[in-house]
């Protein structure tokens, strides 16, 4: 069967882009050919005429190749669409439309492309169904897009997320009954086309999301504690100023995070891969308000105790000290991976 899929991606974000290529990768093992839409929501922003320059040398910079690079192997693509009325007029043709995972149905992230990640468009022949949509909050604060996300849902064939949460919002605010199920991600127990060997790099391995001084110092202060290496996974470096000129692979972000002897986070997709890899690791909460999904998956493994409200919460509690004994909770997330697995392929056949 063929399908159209509608995510997050193409923005340099690394849980971005695994997702998307873990959603493809899922897509095509269980027999269809699948290819990304290729809309970016970046596209949306308009840049000044200094921003336009920093954007076309930063094109030529080995972060955009190392990017660049992982779409072209990874990410089949349709057309481009430079803006939603392209979409709109000459849609993608497909047995079905799927929209997931990452937080596709947050307004706050998709702005002015919100509607589109409902499947708006195409023609309503075509199946409808979503794989892990999150929300992305514990609360549904959008009463302006409710009565027409009630009406574009009501055309889905099957809905499932990725937060009880959001199980729970769809079922109080929109009468919609929808699976749990887990991010593409979490899948597959191994990435072998990323990290065919295995080994320990005597790291500590660390993932800002973004400019986040507090945690480097800790880290860079706790490795040399622990007898490690600090590794910042999300290091960039700049030329004139703002224009990012490198950064980590894709690739390698995988591989520091399975190869690190502890892990600091406070990504979903960094708590996803120590899990894959079955790393130790210290989760700190979200600053923006989105870390229900953090909490949910701790939660359904029974690891709350590895989320903490700061780096001084860290320190007292010495997670490093207190092993994660995988023989309990690798039965658990396997058993989720499987009834996912089920639930994935019951949407694309029925």
């Amino acid at each position: 069967m063929k399908v159209a899929l509608l995510t997050i991606w193409h923005e340099k974000n690394y849980g971005a882009e695994l997702q998307a290529y873990a959603t493809i990768k899922a897509l095509k093992s269980l027999g269809h050919n699948p290819y990304m839409i290729n809309i970016h929501i970046k596209d949306t922003v308009k840049s000044t005429f200094v921003g336009k320059i920093a954007n076309i040398i930063e094109y030529f910079t080995p972060a955009t190749y190392k990017f660049n690079r992982f779409w072209r192997k990874y990410i089949p693509v349709t057309k481009k669409y430079d803006n939603i009325d392209e979409l709109y007029s000459h849609p993608p043709v497909a047995d079905c439309y799927i929209v997931g995972s990452d937080q596709v149905w947050n307004p706050d992230i998709t702005k002015k492309y919100w509607k589109i990640f409902f499947l708006d468009f195409g023609s309503n022949d075509i199946k409808r169904i979503s794989y892990a949509s999150s929300i992305g909050v514990n609360k549904w604060m959008y009463d302006r897009y409710t009565e027409s996300i009630h009406k574009l849902l009501h055309n889905f064939s099957h809905v499932t997320c990725r937060e009880e949460t959001g199980v729970e919002i769809l079922r109080e605010v929109f009468g919609i009954g929808a699976n749990c199920v887990l991010d593409p991600t979490l899948l597959f127990d191994s990435y072998d086309e990323f990290v065919p060997k295995r080994k320990e790099n005597k790291t500590l391995v660390y993932y800002p999301l973004s400019e986040d001084e507090e945690l480097e110092s800790y880290c860079k202060e706790l490795a040399y504690k622990l007898g490690l290496k600090p590794v910042n996974t999300n290091k960039k470096t700049t030329i004139l100023g703002k224009v990012l000129f490198n950064r980590v692979a894709v690739e390698d972000w995988v591989n520091n995070i399975a190869n690190a002897n502890f892990v600091v986070t406070r990504s979903f997709h960094g708590l996803a891969f120590c899990l894959i890899f079955q790393r130790q690791f210290a989760i700190l909460q979200s600053r923006n308000g989105r870390g229900t999904r953090l909490e949910n998956l701790l939660s359904k493994l029974n690891l709350s105790n590895r989320i903490y409200c700061s780096t001084a919460q860290i320190d007292l509690c010495k997670p490093w000290e207190e092993t994660i004994d995988y023989s309990k909770i690798t039965p658990l997330l396997e058993s989720l991976r499987q009834q996912s697995w089920n639930i994935l392929k019951k949407e694309l056949e029925e």
